[in-house]
Parts: structure tokens; C-alpha cells; sequence
């Protein structure tokens, strides 16, 4: 059995969304700063259930006027893992908050991973 261990939890405000680090991996944080890039792996916990999981085809962006395709070819929520990925921009750091552009992720959302971005890893050539 797998065992996901949130590092965190998504908040939204007005301006940006703001990712909570929870103390116990502050740490991990050590190294990024301001004007960083990361990966941001998230848990669509919202779209986390056993019917969810089974869904397979889904019109893109929830349009039925866009034809079917397999999740695996789409960005939808609804997957056999729900795991949310965005590469997103750090503006701030303050304390255990990273403040980030805002995303579409829920309040609350967990915080699975954050990895920093590498163009030699991260982009095909």
C-alpha cells in the first residue's frame, strides 16, 4: 500500500495563492528564494473517488462541444491518481508561506511535492 504525506495545503487569497508549509518540512525549503521557478505536485483531493478514479475519457476542459479523449491526454481532474502538476513562479517567501500566481486548486488543496525547475530536465529537446 502507498502512503501519500501532504507537506502542506494550498491557500487562496486575492492576490495569489499561497502555499503552507507545514514545520515539519521547512527545511525542505532551504535553497529556494524569490524568482524561482518550481514544480508544484498537488492531491485534486476534491476528485478523489473510487467512481472519479474510473473515468477514462472526459471532454477537455469539461466542454461536451469538445470531443472525447483519454484522461491521459487531457489536463482533467478527474484521473486514476488524482495529482494536480503546475510550474508556477515563487514572488515571496515568508516564513513557511510561498506565495505563488494563482492556480486552480481549492483551499486546502494538499501539497504532495515541490521540486525546482530545471530547463535541462524539465524541457524536451
Amino acid at each position: 500500500m502507498y502512503v501519500l504525506k501532504p507537506i502542506g495545503v494550498v491557500k487562496q487569497d486575492e492576490s495569489y495563492t499561497i502555499l503552507n508549509i507545514f514545520e515539519e518540512f521547512l527545511e525542505g525549503l532551504y535553497g529556494l528564494k524569490d524568482g524561482d521557478y518550481i514544480i508544484l505536485l498537488l492531491w485534486f483531493h476534491k476528485s478523489d473517488d473510487e467512481e472519479k478514479r474510473k473515468i477514462l475519457k472526459v471532454h477537455p476542459k469539461g466542454n461536451i462541444r469538445n470531443p472525447l479523449k483519454g484522461v491521459f491526454a487531457t489536463r482533467s481532474p478527474y484521473r486514476p491518481n488524482p495529482i494536480g502538476k503546475y510550474t508556477v513562479k515563487i514572488h515571496k517567501i515568508e516564513g513557511s508561506k510561498i506565495f505563488i500566481d494563482k492556480i486552480d486548486a481549492f483551499d486546502e488543496t494538499p501539497i504532495i511535492d515541490i521540486k525546482i525547475f530545471s530547463e535541462e530536465l524539465d524541457c524536451p529537446k
